[in-house]
């Protein structure tokens, strides 16, 4: 029963489009006391560029009029579209980049954005705050002071810390006052929490193994050397140097005399299977067996 509609919003192409009716269910009734009547069409519809599927429910009534372009009335009826979608804004991509407890609130907050729960939206994303504080151990006793350690610790730049200030003010109001928060607000701050979740859990990950990053942390240090540890190098001695090849060349100065230090004391305490020390001054290993490598990457 195909049949073109005007334009409704298509979550494939992420704007209003026009769709198809591909299957239609109707429903009305009447109460001749009142002479009301009303009617709802269920509709199964197609986007007739993306084909996308969606589900359209219409209501409308005889008491249902409104003044059109030229100053007239006419009847209309309400729309709803299924899913429910982002009106203005962007859900975060890789979300499942995401720890799982992140994850879980930022994905009811965006529900509760889509269909147009403004208070619950606000004090999802400040709860986001809160979670992501949780997971990087920053446990002061108010969300103000968490927020500006995450700027104080080097999770965060200055202005980067001071715009989740936004999210704890609008949050604050939405919990403690019940003041409803503009939408175009929570779009705002939509932006400013997928900007923090990308930085700290998504862009890191996406280019890893892809580009060159800064080598500033000891477990990726050592990770980077069991993963150049090759068959051909079992049974023979190697400085650390050697082991690192070009990847020194992303460690700085002062982190490489520290993790060096770390790693000839840990191996000579027997702290690795796969190697032992040959010189402790010179960093030579001789190695032993392949390692195993654990993914020590992610958060």
């Amino acid at each position: 029963m195909d049949q073109t509609l005007e334009k409704f919003f298509c979550q494939g192409c992420g704007g209003e489009r026009k769709h198809v009716v591909l299957f239609e269910k109707k429903t009305s009734g009447s109460e001749d006391e009142y002479n009301f009547q009303w009617i709802n069409r269920f509709r199964i519809i197609e986007c007739a560029g993306y084909e996308n599927i969606s589900f359209l429910k219409m209501y409308g009534d005889n008491f249902m009029m409104r003044e059109d372009q030229d100053g007239e009335m006419e009847y209309y009826e309400d729309a709803d579209v299924y899913p429910p979608y982002l009106e203005q804004g962007e859900e975060l991509s890789g979300i499942h980049q995401l720890p799982e407890n992140i994850k879980s609130i930022y994905r009811e907050t965006i529900n509760a954005l889509k269909v147009g729960s403004l208070l619950l939206t606000a004090a999802g994303f400040r709860a986001v705050i809160e979670a992501t504080c949780n997971h990087l151990k920053i446990k002061q006793a108010n969300l103000a002071e968490r927020i500006d350690l995450l700027h104080s610790n080097g999770y965060l730049s200055k202005a980067e810390s001071r715009r989740l200030h936004s999210i704890r003010f609008l949050g604050n109001s939405a919990l403690h006052e019940i003041q409803t928060p503009k939408a175009e607000q929570l779009v705002i701050l939509l932006g400013i929490v997928n900007h923090l979740l990308s930085n700290l859990f998504i862009s890191d990950k996406l280019i890893k193994g892809k580009l060159d990053i800064p080598l500033d942390n000891y477990d990726d240090f050592v990770n980077v050397i069991k993963r150049s540890v090759s068959k051909e190098l079992i049974g023979k001695e190697v400085t650390l140097d050697a082991l690192l090849d070009k990847a020194k060349r992303l460690i700085s100065t002062k982190d490489y005399k520290s993790f060096r230090t770390s790693f000839v004391e840990e191996s000579g305490k027997g702290s690795f299977d796969f190697l032992e020390v040959a010189d402790a001054e010179s960093a030579k290993f001789k190695i032993i067996k392949l390692p195993r490598v654990v993914n020590t990457f992610d958060f």
